[in-house]
């Protein structure tokens, strides 16, 4: 059964306007009585935690009287959280509530020539896919099936394609994500970063945001750790094409040419060495290779990146000599 592009936007716009216009989302910003029905003593609270992101922040779920939903808090015990949800998290009500979610399993099937779904029990869900899972090991051998996971959840399938007598799965989100990352610090650094960073945003002098979107990423305890850092007086350096929140949060915003990361990463290198703005003692005590790497950026001065990445050089030097006075409290955002 084959489906048009045209046919799949509209069964997909279904479902996603069902999830947009749902009256019980919106109830939840509204003042009426079903959402004062909480009282202190006949309610429950039970631990859980979140898993719309990988931060997987710890929550509580409180229910009312009637056993009903009422409210999810996050966990005050929590260092991802600090006892505060991000919009996503506080929202899972509206996603549990919401009339449209699917409860049942849905087969597509073909009525009188218009692509739609059918609801279905699990036990016929199941057999459905199992069938066509064989059919496929038969004819084509199990080597034709293959898994693209992402997230903790694709564990479970990677079970299954074992169990079918297949190999073939991959993450392919991890080599655009943060697989590079990850692999660059367990070469230089010995160890990987892993989510969520061991970062001390709070108490930074100095944080840098290139190819980072803090805010925008909602990347919960760090947001709320930034939002302090700005507090105390931190200088936040913002590397976007776009004026983000984050850039309106900054002491300098850095409009820079899309593509042209590198370009001002090696011209602040440039910087930080020819001004002599590094640690001396930390480079001869735990590098090698810094007479390499001084030869390597020298022709790469702020003029140079100024024409690839069309920020001024004065801005360039700048921002690195703002990095050199925070140090050693600086971040550039991994």
């Amino acid at each position: 059964m084959k489906t048009t592009r045209r046919e799949f936007i509209k069964i997909s716009s279904l479902g996603l306007s069902g999830i947009m216009l749902s009256s019980p989302l919106l109830s939840l910003f509204s003042d009426n009585d079903e959402n004062k029905k909480f009282d202190e003593i006949t309610s429950k609270r039970y631990p859980n935690y979140c898993e719309v992101c990988f931060w997987n922040c710890a929550a509580w779920v409180y229910t009312n009287a009637e056993g009903e939903l009422w409210k999810i808090t996050g966990h005050e015990d929590d260092p991802n959280c600090n006892g505060r949800l991000c919009p996503r998290g506080t929202g899972g009500i509206g996603m549990y509530t919401d009339e449209d979610r699917l409860k049942k399993p849905l087969i597509r099937i073909d009525n009188n020539g218009t692509q739609t779904f059918r609801e279905a029990e699990w036990s016929e869900a199941l057999d459905l896919i199992a069938e066509k899972l064989t059919g496929i090991k038969q004819n084509y051998g199990a080597e034709s099936i293959a898994v693209f996971n992402h997230g903790s959840s694709g564990k479970h399938f990677i079970h299954l394609l074992k169990a079918l007598g297949s190999t073939n799965f991959a993450g392919p989100a991890y080599a655009q994500c943060k697989g590079p990352r990850e692999e660059a610090f367990q070469t230089t650094f010995g160890t990987a970063l892993n989510s969520p960073e061991p970062l001390d945003i709070r108490d930074t002098k100095c944080l840098v945001l290139i190819g980072s979107h803090l805010d925008e990423n909602m990347h919960n305890g760090q947001v709320q750790e930034m939002s302090d850092a700005i507090d105390n007086g931190a200088s936040i350096i913002t590397v976007d094409p776009r004026f983000s929140t984050a850039a309106s949060k900054s002491k300098y915003w850095i409009p820079i040419k899309p593509a042209t990361d590198i370009a001002l990463l090696l011209a602040w290198i440039n910087v930080i060495i020819e001004e002599e703005l590094y640690d001396k003692n930390y480079v001869e005590k735990y590098t090698y290779g810094f007479d390499l790497l001084k030869e390597h950026v020298k022709s790469y001065t702020p003029e140079w990146a100024y024409g690839k990445t069309t920020i001024k050089p004065d801005i360039i030097r700048k921002t690195a000599q703002t990095m050199a006075d925070a140090a050693p409290s600086v971040i550039i955002h991994p």
